[in-house]
């Protein structure tokens, strides 16, 4: 596993507490459990140790009710968790606040709400040294006609660049690409439905022939998927046979996406996945289809000697993985049909 070359087991051989702010911003320590200590070392071995392995943590839809200045339990043990078995990098699909209220919030109150994210969220990321790469969602940066100030708000958080390279012709934050290690991850703003605005498209496709022939695995990421997932969603989805026939030509390896609040690795018809990330805040969801809701969970995902692979770990504790025997066999939507992960998956390029 890719903690193996990173020294990790001989930190593991001797655990100490991780301090993670207090998801009230008042700088309450949290100490990993013996449980979570045990999972942590468990999650090194789920994965290769390849020396060429990249490995992200993805997150998604951590906000709460409109307003909420506080997160539940569960965001707080899962950044902890991931602090503690360091990835490359930190992916977030989106909904990191919870914004898009009508009467809609002032800036004082956006950037309370962005306060406490910041103290709960990526202040315990950066203390780690783990980049978080973020992608706007419809509840803390959404692209519809109204709301131009969380818009801005959203902007103004992350108004400094991450600690990963950006390159050229990237529009940080609101969409960019950025590499890490072989691995191209390109963030866009997926958060209106439908078929994606051509300014949006054009922006994929110029970063893609740019960039993607160096990569040996490449991520698009976006906050709404292009399949329909959840139940009470399936219209709330990017379905665009030209947006998909850019990714194929292009040899993405990955679309990661959340909105669904629920896990699922699809495969389609091209062999590139699409990876609906679960929730860890709002309400928990049932697969379109389906009646039994999902639970809240995140998401890990190797890309290595020429596969990807994933898994998602299931809340309150995250000491067990999602288990395949609740994943739909496949997901059937406008643009095709999905085939549930199973194994490896080879790379595209």
């Amino acid at each position: 596993r890719f903690l193996r070359d990173r020294g990790a087991v001989k930190r593991f051989g001797r655990p100490a507490a991780h301090a993670v702010p207090d998801r009230r911003g008042q700088g309450k320590p949290l100490t990993l459990t013996p449980v979570l200590q045990i999972l942590a070392v468990t999650i090194c071995l789920l994965f290769s140790s390849a020396a060429s392995a990249e490995v992200f943590a993805l997150i998604s839809d951590m906000n709460g009710r409109y307003g909420s200045t506080f997160y539940n339990e569960r965001v707080r043990d899962a950044i902890g968790i991931i602090v503690r078995t360091e990835p490359d990098a930190v992916l977030s699909t989106g909904d990191m606040i919870a914004g898009q209220k009508q009467p809609k919030f002032d800036a004082a109150w956006l950037d309370s709400m962005w306060a406490v994210f910041d103290e709960t969220v990526a202040k315990p990321l950066a203390q780690a040294g783990i980049p978080l790469l973020p992608t706007p969602g419809n509840h803390d940066g959404s692209g519809l006609p109204g709301f131009g100030l969380e818009r801005e708000r959203y902007a103004g958080y992350w108004s400094s660049e991450p600690e990963v390279a950006l390159l050229a012709g990237s529009e940080w934050p609101r969409r960019y690409a950025a590499r890490l290690g072989g691995v191209l991850v390109l963030g866009f703003d997926g958060t209106r439905p439908g078929p994606l605005p051509a300014d949006e498209r054009d922006f994929l496709e110029r970063m893609l022939t740019d960039h993607g022939r160096d990569s040996a695995c490449t991520l698009v990421m976006g906050h709404l998927p292009m399949w329909p997932f959840a139940k009470g969603r399936e219209r709330e989805i990017v379905a665009d046979p030209a947006l998909l026939d850019l990714l194929h030509r292009q040899g993405v390896d990955a679309y990661l996406s959340g909105h669904h609040h629920v896990y699922y690795p699809g495969v389609d018809e091209a062999g590139m996945l699409h990876l609906s990330v679960g929730a860890l805040g709002g309400n928990a969801r049932a697969f379109s289809g389906q009646v039994l809701r999902q639970s809240h969970s995140m998401a890990l995902l190797e890309c290595t000697e020429g596969v990807v692979r994933t898994l998602a770990l299931e809340a309150p504790h995250f000491d067990q993985q999602v288990p395949d025997v609740r994943l739909p066999e496949t997901v059937t939507g406008p643009l095709g049909t999905l085939r549930r992960l199973v194994g490896d998956l080879p790379l595209r390029h």
